[in-house]
């Protein structure tokens, strides 16, 4: 009789019994905007053999302009990508450009649509290459894109630090102009559309700031005292404001040749302990460990040896 040797993790099959990769509830955050017609990206169909340079940034070594164009913010790379094909070359030489493009373009079309113009290149690809949310020690399957952090479902909708501050808010409690604000917060114009799961109207754009980056920094004139929070109304998960600058985003593997979008647990589908709440997602690695603390495992069996057999019965047994 085969004899147990062991516990693996669960199967390849026990993996899509028991975990499913997209949720039916929609949020309307970003992912839900129509992005695509919003915001097309011609995905390099237009490629010609350049005729025209791009003045005195050909006279630079190749790794200096990589260098240059990593370090622009991505509405600014992209604005000089469509200068002529040359352009359109250069950037696209770019290693983690063209993964960025390759495996989330929809974080591409967010970032240009609401106009993120504090996040560059080096930064997003940095990021997508990690996997926890921010705040807590689960996997955070959305990107905040005001400040580009990876965050979770839960934080997002009820830490204030995802709470976006409206430039009203904003300059009356910084005492500075809205001008002198866009120069130094992070910042996005939201796009009119329906956000949370309940649908809410936005019929305009929205200027929103970071409210984190607002209350930690020092500003000349301000009106926040030391430890003050600007007091804004919070309604959470039917907040509007705190779905305008997220969207969905995979992590990286292979130094960026491969994404994965996480998993959902079909056990906790109808959750609401915070610890197995029906919303948290997992990498790979985190719901092959989440299935085995559930007892979906693999048993590993092997044939005994001849040492380990027990010796027939003999005729005078």
């Amino acid at each position: 009789m085969p004899l147990i040797v062991g516990i693996a993790q669960p199967s390849a099959g026990q993996l899509q019994e028991h975990t499913y990769r997209k949720s039916r509830i929609v949020d309307f955050t970003l992912d839900d905007a129509d992005l695509e017609t919003r915001c097309p990206l011609d995905n390099a169909r237009h490629a010609f053999q350049p005729l025209h340079g791009v003045s005195q940034l050909d006279k630079l070594p190749l790794e200096i302009i990589t260098e240059i164009l990593i370090a622009l913010d991505l509405p600014t790379l992209i604005a000089f990508r469509r200068v002529n094909y040359h352009a359109m070359s250069l950037v696209d030489s770019v290693y983690q450009f063209r993964m960025i493009r390759k495996h989330c373009p929809n974080v591409l079309r967010a970032i240009l649509s609401i106009n993120a113009r504090f996040l560059d290149c080096r930064t997003l690809y940095e990021t997508l290459l990690t996997t926890k949310c921010a705040t807590c020690r689960h996997f955070g399957n959305y990107l905040y894109v005001l400040t580009c952090k990876r965050v979770c479902y839960s934080c997002f909708t009820s830490n204030l630090n995802y709470f976006p501050v409206s430039s009203r808010h904003a300059a009356k409690h910084t005492g500075l102009k809205i001008k002198d604000l866009k120069r130094r917060l992070p910042h996005v114009s939201s796009l009119p559309g329906r956000y949370t799961s309940f649908g809410r109207l936005a019929r305009s754009r929205t200027l929103l700031f970071d409210r984190q980056s607002m209350v930690e920094g020092i500003w000349h004139g301000s009106v926040l005292g030391p430890g003050e929070t600007i007091q804004q109304q919070d309604r959470m998960t039917t907040e509007p404001r705190r779905y305008m600058s997220i969207i969905s985003a995979p992590y990286l593997a292979s130094s960026g040749q491969s994404a994965d979008w996480g998993y959902f647990c079909t056990r906790c589908k109808e959750s609401t302990d915070p610890a197995t709440f029906f919303r948290i997602k997992f990498t790979k690695d985190g719901i092959l460990n989440h299935l085995k603390q559930h007892g979906v495992t693999t048993l590993i069996f092997t044939e005994p040896s001849v040492s380990d057999k027990s010796p027939p019965l003999s005729d005078d047994t």
